[in-house]
């Protein structure tokens, strides 16, 4: 019998210790659940966030987009759209000059343009400028450009040279010196249609009042690449100068 007795109160042990074990291992289910619960509902909320900074981020990508389009379609029609009135020069920005010395297609597109003018009387002088080159030996943009003036039968007077443009900004500013002797009140810019709407622009931020354009009527596929390039080279002169 006391046997017994020590068996039941053994067992009788072991189950209330059972009973504490399950007693205390429940609040820590409940605890874990709740933790389990505010990650989850921490997750969900971030959710939100993350779609609402990507809208704004696809939003600001179509606006620029947008400005980039609306800005090439101006250049375009500005570039193209050639003054049909006269002044009293023409200035013709540089380009690439080839090996042999002779212009190339996207330089002699320009000059025959301002060549054009000058033989409709529209304009009375031609100012041809340009950067002296970075080989040794090749003629000068400038040169090389009345050069083909006078074979097409301009007066070497009526032609003012300038080695020293070496951009657009720096054909602005001789031109400005030469115009202090020169007085002229009009001019046309002559380069190719995606240049246009710059070399206007900082003409007319240097002085200039009466500033028209006039581009080439030649065409190349990587006219496309000067037309990207513009976008920024605008704006950059829009804060530099």
């Amino acid at each position: 019998m006391g046997t017994k007795k020590k068996n039941i109160e053994r067992a009788g042990g072991s189950l209330s210790e059972g009973q504490d074990m399950t007693e205390r291992s429940r609040p820590r289910r409940s605890v874990s659940k709740q933790l389990r619960r505010r990650s989850l509902s921490g997750k969900r909320a971030t959710f939100p966030q993350r779609s609402v900074f990507r809208k704004l981020i696809r939003r600001l990508f179509g606006i620029v987009v947008l400005w980039i389009v609306i800005h090439l379609i101006y250049v375009t029609i500005d570039g193209v759209s050639d003054y049909k009135g006269s002044a009293d020069i023409a200035v013709v920005l540089g380009n690439k000059v080839d090996a042999d010395s002779s212009l190339s297609p996207v330089l002699e597109g320009r000059v025959d343009k301002a060549l054009l003018l000058y033989r409709q009387g529209r304009v009375r002088r031609i100012m041809v400028s340009g950067g002296k080159g970075m080989k040794a030996g090749k003629v000068p943009e400038g040169m090389a450009m009345k050069r083909y003036l006078i074979q097409q039968g301009v007066p070497a007077d009526r032609i003012i040279e300038d080695n020293d443009g070496e951009n657009t900004y720096l054909t602005a500013v001789d031109f400005k010196k030469v115009n202090e002797s020169l007085h002229c009140q009009s001019v046309i810019v002559v380069s190719t249609f995606y240049h246009i709407t710059r070399c206007k622009y900082i003409f007319r931020k240097l002085g200039m009042q009466h500033v028209h354009s006039a581009s080439s009527d030649v065409f190349y596929a990587n006219d496309l690449v000067g037309l990207l390039r513009e976008f920024p080279a605008l704006y950059k002169y829009m804060l530099l100068y």
